[in-house]
């Protein structure tokens, strides 16, 4: 690990075993940050830990359901209890599940909601004392470009994600106060296991998933993490309450390698 732009940091990283939250934590490391990678997976959490420990840096796993607030606080108390402060927070743990609105399943959107949006209130309420007490900080919340604009298939997904860029600015006001930034990152498709059984399969992550985006690809979890280590360091310190595309271009316009009635109306 090299000293970099969160040396002398400590930071949680929710949905930390896998996908952006893993590849996050590994970032995080690297720029000199202490890391609780904290994830429902309480495996997949130790074994990014000792990912980090093996590179030289410092990190535990945390085994969490985000959706609980006694879990989210316990979390917090832990990084505290270990490194004395805590600085830095990734709200990224996230799920998706298909569904439609005619004939979706009230019990499924529920759950949706619970961890995707609930799971970043329940957040922000356990890391902002914290931070405060630390004299202020940073956090970061995963959206999604399912946030800034519509689709079919996930109304649960849309709806978080709306809800998460709406809750990261109410919080960014209600923490400038405190020396504390909020922002939230608004991937495109990543290749991550969000993507279910398509993760990895090339027919869609080089075919049709790619043809969406302007730049012809799916991002790489790698490329999201540069944009949390920005926004979490003071490099980002006049940066707060936004939500950042980083979507190959798609939110800008649907990709020219679809055409007439493939393209996704949105």
């Amino acid at each position: 690990m090299t000293t970099g732009c969160l040396t002398g940091r400590a930071a949680i990283v929710t949905g930390g075993a896998s996908g952006i939250g893993r590849a996050t934590a590994l970032a995080f490391a690297r720029e000199g940050a202490r890391v609780c990678v904290a994830d429902l997976n309480a495996e997949g959490s130790e074994r990014v830990a000792k990912e980090i420990a093996s590179a030289g840096g410092e990190a535990f796993g945390f085994p969490m359901d985000v959706s609980d607030a006694a879990q989210n606080e316990a979390a917090v108390h832990e990084t505290v209890r270990r490194w004395g402060a805590l600085h830095v927070a990734f709200l990224n743990a996230g799920i998706a599940v298909p569904s439609s609105i005619l004939a979706g399943d009230v019990a499924a959107f529920d759950h949706v909601l619970a961890v995707n949006l609930r799971g970043v209130f329940l957040g922000l309420r356990a890391v902002a004392p914290a931070l405060i007490q630390a004299g202020g900080g940073s956090i970061v919340a995963t959206a999604s470009v399912a946030g800034l604009r519509g689709g079919v298939g996930m109304p649960s997904y849309y709806a978080s994600k709306h809800g998460v860029v709406g809750l990261v600015k109410a919080a960014a006001a209600e923490l400038a106060p405190h020396r504390i930034r909020v922002n939230a990152v608004c991937p495109g498709v990543i290749d991550t296991p969000i993507l279910g059984p398509l993760h990895g399969m090339k027919e869609f992550t080089e075919g049709i998933f790619a043809r969406l985006h302007l730049l012809n690809r799916v991002g790489q979890p790698e490329e999201v993490a540069e944009l949390v280590v920005f926004l979490a360091s003071e490099r980002a310190a006049f940066v707060t309450g936004g939500a950042y595309p980083i979507d190959g271009g798609i939110t800008a316009a649907i990709g020219t390698g679809l055409a007439g009635p493939l393209a996704p109306t949105g």
